[in-house]
């Protein structure tokens, strides 16, 4: 999928390495929102590797935003990443694309990548035959939360912590 300046492409496993550096300036942000989301000292290492695995499995995705002038060697400038998982056996029976992560870097938010990150992850839960997408938020991500109810995601569920 195109943009005005990017491309939305399905990432390669060498692009883990640039998506774990943007997971990394997202946890931080996240941290800031919550202690809870305080990263491990290991932590980019251990996504570099996840997300790699992410990029070669059939059942999951991690899909990346690059500019549009050279989109397979371009800088990664957002991505979004995520699985099929299967509802509880308990509700009509469904499957979801759980998205786990999207982020876009700073300088090009508001751009419309968020908005193409999401639409390629329907896209590609669509062509898998999913039921639909899900995803958590912060609570104290309002400018988050707002983005998705723009693209017509409805709050269902409340996470809530209780720490000792």
């Amino acid at each position: 999928m195109a943009g005005r300046d990017f491309t939305i492409r399905a990432a390669k496993r060498d692009d883990a390495a640039a998506a774990a550096r943007l997971w990394m300036q997202s946890a931080r942000e996240h941290a800031a929102y919550d202690p809870i989301y305080a990263t491990s000292p290991d932590a980019e290492k251990t996504m570099r590797r996840f997300l790699m695995d992410l990029a070669s499995s059939s059942h999951s995705f991690l899909l990346v935003a690059v500019p549009a002038e050279d989109p397979e060697k371009g800088e990664v400038i957002g991505f979004v990443s995520g699985e099929l998982r299967e509802g509880s056996p308990t509700f009509s029976p469904r499957t979801w694309a759980s998205i786990d992560d999207i982020f876009v870097a700073e300088g090009y938010r508001s751009l419309g990548v968020g908005r193409a990150l999401l639409e390629s992850a329907q896209s590609w839960a669509r062509e898998r035959g999913a039921s639909g997408i899900s995803l958590q938020v912060a609570v104290a991500n309002e400018r988050g939360r707002k983005f998705y109810e723009m693209l017509g995601f409805r709050e269902v569920s409340v996470y809530a912590v209780l720490e000792f």
